[in-house]
Order: C-alpha cells, then sequence, then structure tokens
C-alpha cells in the first residue's frame, strides 16, 4: 500500500451542503472533485478528478485535496487517511479493480456523508454560512439556504437511494442533521428495507430532538447500531458563546432525554479545538465526565482546527502557548482521551506564532461580538494576553 492511499475514494462518497463533492468530510474544498448540482453522481464518480485522486493514491502521489491528512500525520503520525484505512481495511482489495488512469467501474457505496443542506439553528465562532443558514443570515446572504442538489435534493436523494442497501455506514452532520428532512427519509426507508443493523453515526448539536412531527427517539428505537458524538466544545457559558444558539440547560435535557428513552445508543462528544478552548480542555472534560454527560463508555474525538486560521493555534503566543501546555500535561483521563490531548500539545509545539492570524481573531471577534452583543474576554478572561 502506498502512504498516500486512502480507501474513501473506493468506497465512499461526501457531498458538501454547496454541491462540492469532495474525497471526504476534511477534504480541502478548494479543489472539488465535481459538484452534485449539475453532474450526477455516476457521473462524478469517474470524471478526471476522480480517477486522478484514485491514480495519486495508488502510485504514492500526493493530492492538494488531502492536504488536512497530510499536515495531521506530520504532527502526530495520525489522520482521517489510516484511520478510514484501518476501519475498512477489508476492501482493500478494490484497489485491485481500478483501472490504471484511476478509473473504477462499480460504484458500491459502503459509507455514505451527505450534508443535505446548510439548515442549522446556531452560529459557531469557527463555522461559516456554508454550513449554517443562521450565518448566512446574520451575514445577510442573498441565499439563505442552500442545497447539496440544488434548488431541492429530491434528484440526489433518488439517485442515492438504489445504494441504501449495500451501505454499512451513514454518517450524519450538518448543517443539523436532526432538522434535516431527508435525513429523517433515510431512516423511514431503511426501516422499510428492514436495513436497521446498519450503522448511523452522528455530530449534532442535540438542541432539537422533535423535527415538524417526528421525534427522531422513535426513530432510533428502530436501529441497533448508533452513535451520536455530540458536537460541543465547552459547557454552560462558555459554550454558549462558542456555538451561539446554544442553550446549555437544554442540551443536557436532551443529553439524559437520549440516555433514558435509547440506552443502546453510544453518546460521546465531538469537539474543535481551537484558540477559544484549548486552555480549558481539562476543565471541559472533566465536567462531562463528573456529570455523566455520556452513555456507555465515554469516546470523545477531538479535531485540531486548521481553518480558518485566525482561529487556530497560530493566533497564541509563546508564553501563553507553554502555559496552556503545561496545564494540559496535568490531564488525568483514561489512555485514548489523554493520547488525543497529547496529540493536541504536539500540535501545540510544533504550531508557530503568526501575527497576520493573531489581528485576524481580534478583528473577527471584535465584528462577531458586536453582532451578538458578547465578550470575549467576559468568557474567556484566559486569553487577556492574545
Amino acid at each position: 500500500m502506498s502512504n498516500t492511499f486512502c480507501i474513501l475514494p473506493w468506497l465512499h462518497l461526501y457531498v458538501n451542503a454547496d454541491g462540492s463533492v469532495l474525497p471526504c468530510c476534511i477534504g480541502d474544498y478548494r479543489y472539488p472533485l465535481g459538484d452534485a448540482k449539475n453532474s450526477s453522481i455516476e457521473e462524478i464518480w469517474n470524471n478526471e478528478n476522480f480517477k486522478n485522486l484514485r491514480y495519486n493514491m495508488i502510485n504514492g502521489l500526493e493530492s492538494p485535496h488531502c492536504n488536512a491528512c497530510y499536515q495531521s500525520e506530520k504532527m502526530t503520525g495520525n489522520s482521517a487517511r489510516t484511520h478510514f484505512n484501518q476501519k475498512f481495511k477489508k476492501y482493500k482489495f478494490l484497489e485491485d479493480f481500478t483501472q490504471p488512469d484511476g478509473y473504477l467501474e462499480k460504484m458500491d457505496f459502503k459509507y455514505l456523508d451527505i450534508r443535505w443542506s446548510n439548515i442549522c439553528n446556531f452560529k459557531c465562532r469557527t463555522c461559516c454560512a456554508t454550513f449554517s443558514s443562521a450565518w448566512a443570515k446574520e451575514d445577510g446572504n442573498k441565499n439563505v439556504y442552500i442545497f447539496a442538489g440544488g434548488n431541492s435534493n429530491d434528484k440526489l436523494y433518488n439517485e442515492l437511494e438504489p445504494y441504501f442497501e449495500g451501505v454499512e455506514e451513514f454518517y450524519f452532520a450538518g448543517g443539523e442533521p436532526l432538522l434535516t428532512d431527508k435525513h429523517y427519509a433515510i431512516l423511514e426507508k431503511l426501516i422499510t428495507l428492514g436495513k436497521t443493523d446498519v450503522r448511523l453515526r452522528y455530530n449534532s448539536n442535540l438542541s432539537k430532538l422533535k423535527f415538524k412531527n417526528k421525534n427522531v427517539l422513535d426513530l432510533w428505537k428502530h436501529f441497533s447500531d448508533i452513535e451520536i458524538y455530540a458536537s460541543i466544545d465547552h459547557y454552560g457559558e462558555k459554550a454558549e458563546y462558542i456555538r451561539e444558539g446554544t442553550n446549555w440547560k437544554q442540551v443536557e435535557k436532551n443529553i439524559r432525554q437520549i440516555k433514558e428513552y435509547t440506552p443502546h445508543i453510544l453518546l460521546s462528544t465531538n469537539s474543535v479545538i481551537s484558540v477559544l478552548n484549548v486552555s480549558t480542555l481539562n476543565n471541559f472534560y472533566n465536567y462531562i465526565l463528573e456529570n455523566n454527560l455520556y452513555s456507555k463508555k465515554y469516546s470523545p474525538t477531538l479535531y485540531t482546527l486548521i481553518e480558518p486560521d485566525f482561529y487556530n493555534f497560530s493566533v497564541i503566543n509563546d508564553n501563553l502557548k507553554h502555559k496552556i501546555i503545561d496545564e494540559l500535561k496535568t490531564r488525568n483521563f483514561d489512555e485514548n482521551l489523554n493520547a488525543q490531548i497529547d496529540g493536541i500539545i504536539q500540535t501545540l509545539e510544533k504550531t508557530n506564532y503568526n501575527h497576520e492570524n493573531r489581528n485576524n481573531f481580534l478583528e473577527q471577534t471584535k465584528i462577531y461580538d458586536r453582532k451578538r452583543n458578547r465578550n470575549l474576554l467576559d468568557y474567556f478572561p484566559e486569553l487577556k494576553s492574545i
């Protein structure tokens, strides 16, 4: 196996809310493989971009689409690429059916991640209008709502529905998936097919458990393998600042409801680690654990933010960085969480201070604090020295 090979372009499809098709959810949006609004999925699957991506991966060549993984591997030795190669290693044989130019005749999806729209009730600081209609409305965009399939998602849904029986995992994220009609259409179709052993994986802000006349808990009871990674970057007022729209008491209430009514669900957290929360990570995870805001084994995922660069670690000066590292080294969690925090420490140590990014951080913070009637230092006094 080449050192740039990733199994995903052989069995996976990711479509962004704006219709752009990428190798996966962290593929570089500047290099889309295609556009689901203007082309069919079958056309995109073997267009020149997709074929070139497979060709490069087979032959050990880097592709600009995959910069996030290359950067992560340089920092920590691990990446989404290494994770998915391990997860879907039984399908490595699919490479053998690839023609020399990267053409792959059979389209047999095992893993689907379709961001059906940007509909979202939150305005997270590290997000943007592409993934949040609330952001788009605040920014005064002409088109507040965007859909992966164009004017509606019906055509895209109809293209993908025939593949549902072969899919092993559906990943729902946003926008906010629990406010997305096609999410419910997929669950109902899977129930009709009797395919309730499929893995359902979510990133959700868990602010709403009801959509129109549907209660998602009633649907989840049909499925045996569900993992929910709550998109939570902190608790209390800090959570409400980072992910604008959060009502922390309601989120806690919903988490407890999920635990009570669907106890078979693995419920954990997925956190974007940025300049805003890296200083107080230990406090955050202590709170989650002490208040039992998870079910089964707590297995959080930590994603170190790369873009936008004015929210990543490059805005942190050396003095503050050393203080943060010293604090993080006091962590005392289980092996998995400790290892991920160690990865955060490694990234901090290898990230150089960038004064321009720091100035952009202060400017962006000022703009959106004014719009949202917030003040950064009221919530994050530990960032005063930035």
